[in-house]
């Protein structure tokens, strides 16, 4: 028999107990990641402050949330329990950092998978969980790096702010990287299909290319 209360409406009759926090989390690290890359592009690229927030908080909201939640709703669909939790250290450390005015560390949380309630996992669904993040950034950097090359300023700087934040990400989130207590997305991908993983980090080395060369 299928109980509603179960994740997804899952029928293999495994209960779970939803993060009920996870609202409340989303909410404070977009904020919190908002006000700290818009101190850090003001001191860089000395923005209007009200456009380059609203430039900041689009940055934030395609770059970080929108990756953590990618991997949220792949996971998701694949059967998995899955929500985002918030690193309120990380949240603090990205504050303080971009005080600095020249970097940021970021690491506003991530998202939480637990068990699959039907089916049973598979390295193709890890494949697939981990891809999800990186491949949004690198579309969200496709989408805004044509518009920062042929807006005029402020535009461009505003395009710039949205395209590196994304380049970036994706970019750092391909490198097969596996940390006590950490392992990012391209040690995922690495260790599942190394040809799937060598031709995400081409795409998303080459879209890191633009921003280190002078644009006439």
């Amino acid at each position: 028999m299928m109980r509603r209360n179960y994740w997804g409406g899952g029928y293999y009759g495994v209960p779970f107990r939803p993060y009920r926090h996870e609202l409340r989390d989303i909410i404070i690290a977009l904020v919190a990641m908002t006000i700290a890359f818009a101190l850090l592009f003001n001191k860089l690229l000395k923005l209007n402050i009200i456009y380059g927030l609203v430039a900041t908080f689009i940055a934030v909201l395609t770059g970080f949330l929108g990756h953590e939640l990618m991997h949220r709703e792949v996971a998701r669909r694949l059967g998995y329990i899955a929500y985002f939790r918030a690193w309120f250290i990380g949240l603090l450390l990205a504050l303080v950092t971009a005080l600095t005015g020249f970097f940021i560390i970021a690491t506003p949380g991530a998202t939480v998978i637990g068990p699959k309630v039907w089916g049973y996992p598979t390295r193709n669904d890890e494949l697939k969980i981990a891809l999800a993040g990186p491949a949004t950034n690198m579309v969200f950097a496709v989408i805004f790096l044509p518009l920062w090359l042929l807006l005029h300023d402020p535009l461009s700087d505003y395009a710039f702010i949205i395209y590196a934040t994304n380049a970036w990400l994706g970019f750092f989130n391909m490198l097969p990287l596996a940390l006590p207590g950490i392992i990012v997305d391209g040690f995922r991908i690495f260790r599942v299909n190394v040809k799937v993983w060598i031709a995400m980090f081409v795409v998303s080395a080459l879209l890191m290319i633009p921003m280190f060369v002078p644009i006439p």
